[in-house]
C-alpha cells in the first residue's frame, strides 16, 4: 500500500508539471510594450532597473530595432510636447531671466 501511494505520489507531481516548450522573449515583455505603447516615462520608477535589464536582454536576443523604436518614440514624444511652454514653470524662468538680463544691462550702463 505504501508502494503505491509512493508511487502514485510521485507520478502525480512528475506528470503535472508542463514543460516549457515556448522560448522567454524578453522582448515581448509587458514593461518594454508599455514604453513602445506610453514611453519611457510612463513606467514606475521602480521598474525601471528592470527596464534597463530588459532592455540588455532584448538587445541580445536580437531586438535592437525595438529598442530603436522604443527611443525614438520617446525623444519624438518629448520634441512635441517641448515646442510649447505647458507650464507655469517654464514662463516663469524664462521671465526670470529676462528680468536679470535687463538689470546687468542696466546696472552696466549706470555705471560708466
Amino acid at each position: 500500500m505504501k508502494k503505491i501511494f509512493l508511487f502514485i505520489f510521485f507520478s502525480g507531481f512528475i506528470f503535472s508539471q508542463e514543460s516549457e516548450t515556448s522560448e522567454y522573449d524578453p522582448c515581448s515583455d509587458p514593461l518594454l510594450i508599455l514604453a513602445r505603447k506610453d514611453g519611457i516615462k510612463a513606467m514606475p520608477l521602480k521598474d525601471i532597473f528592470k527596464y534597463r535589464k530588459l532592455v540588455k536582454e532584448c538587445e541580445r536576443y536580437g531586438g535592437e530595432k525595438v529598442i530603436q523604436q522604443i527611443e525614438l518614440r520617446d525623444f519624438e514624444r518629448d520634441f512635441k510636447k517641448s515646442q510649447t511652454m505647458a507650464s507655469w514653470t517654464s514662463t516663469y524662468s524664462i521671465c526670470v531671466f529676462i528680468v536679470m538680463i535687463y538689470y546687468f544691462i542696466g546696472l552696466a550702463a549706470a555705471t560708466k
